[in-house]
């Protein structure tokens, strides 16, 4: 009597919902980065695509925050986020200081559309902490029992600061999937080809992969990196069409947005701030956030992309027009709240703000 093995079927990719999960383990990458695990309350598993993240409610003593975290694992192994501790950031900092194993989060999703599309050769690109959704990417090509071409081309200050060291060195070169790092200082021997420190650019990008044009490209990390790597791909003749970038920079405060007047012919309404006292005017086509501190009023924001959730307010009269990415959940929505950052008035508004 012969019997099939067959390896365990991941979840396939769920739609966004409200999930509540608890912390099962924490784990040390870095001096300064954790993987944080966790498991479904509900005992109910749900599927992803590598490259999508959550969006997590964390219980700060000054209040809720939400946070978006890339998850770094693959469907079929457990839910994990790998986050770096920021200097001043409450949410990283609430996760690394207070959050222990057996602690309750909401989070909402999957999100995310940083994910791989076609059976292509790929180059990953990933700076610091972007490393997290490229390793769920990585993983998700080394387990798929497919052929895999693919560099992940890993930049970091120094080898201290090279997060999954252990797992990316254990990648052996048979899998198709090649790393390099690029250290501003130091080098790892066993991690890649030992080079001198210095900064990814064009020059280095054509030694280490002559056909970079000819590859789909995910790049994760800092805005100026992201910039810096549109320009070195541009120089090797690659496709911007064929370029996939993920940056979940959060500044600590939003710069004062600065004023413009509406487009010839666009409608113009009203928005009430009841909590400021003041009222201002918002183009048809503008961010509601927008006209806000281009007036002088100084609301809570952070992402400014309708991921985090920081800018979110109830709104008491009028309707609006919402794109967001993941920062607001549908209770919420029902609940008549939006995120001012990616909303555009459709009518004169009263907002609680």
């Amino acid at each position: 009597m012969t019997q099939e093995l067959h390896a365990p079927q991941a979840p396939l990719p769920s739609a966004p919902a409200d999930r509540v999960l608890r912390c099962t383990s924490i784990r040390e990458e870095t001096a300064s980065v954790k993987t944080f695990a966790f498991e479904p309350v509900s005992g109910e598993g749900f599927g992803w695509l590598p490259g999508q993240y959550l969006t997590f409610t964390l219980p700060l003593p000054s209040g809720d925050v939400h946070r978006c975290y890339s998850i770094s694992s693959i469907p079929g192994e457990g839910i994990e986020i790998t986050v770096k501790a920021l200097v001043g950031g409450p949410g990283s900092g609430w996760l690394h200081g207070e959050l222990e194993p057996g602690t309750v989060l909401e989070a909402h999703g999957p999100l995310g559309s940083f994910t791989p599309e076609t059976e292509a050769p790929y180059l990953l690109l990933a700076a610091g902490s972007g490393i997290t959704p490229l390793m769920s990417i990585a993983r998700h090509l080394l387990q798929s029992g497919q052929s895999v071409d693919a560099v992940l081309l890993y930049s970091a200050h120094e080898p201290a600061e090279v997060i999954f060291h252990r797992e990316l060195r254990s990648i052996p070169e048979a899998s198709g999937l090649r790393t390099e790092t690029i250290l501003g200082t130091g080098s790892i021997p066993t991690l890649g080809t030992p080079r001198a420190p210095g900064r990814l650019d064009a020059a280095l990008l054509r030694e280490l992969v002559p056909d970079a044009h000819l590859r789909e490209v995910y790049a994760c990390g800092p805005a100026g990196y992201l910039d810096s790597v549109r320009g070195m791909l541009e120089a090797v003749g690659h496709d911007p069409a064929r370029f996939h970038t993920e940056s979940f920079d959060i500044a600590a405060h939003a710069p004062p947005a600065p004023a413009v007047a509406p487009a010839a012919g666009s409608q113009v309404f009203s928005v009430e701030f009841t909590r400021s006292g003041r009222t201002i005017d918002c183009a048809a086509d503008a961010f509601i956030l927008d006209a806000a501190l281009a007036a002088g009023i100084p609301l809570p924001s952070s992402c400014t992309q309708g991921m985090c959730g920081t800018c979110k307010c109830p709104l008491l009269e009028g309707e609006v027009e919402m794109n967001h990415a993941g920062g607001i959940r549908p209770k919420e929505i029902a609940a008549c709240k939006i995120l001012i950052c990616c909303s555009t008035p459709t009518g004169n508004l009263v907002i609680d703000a």
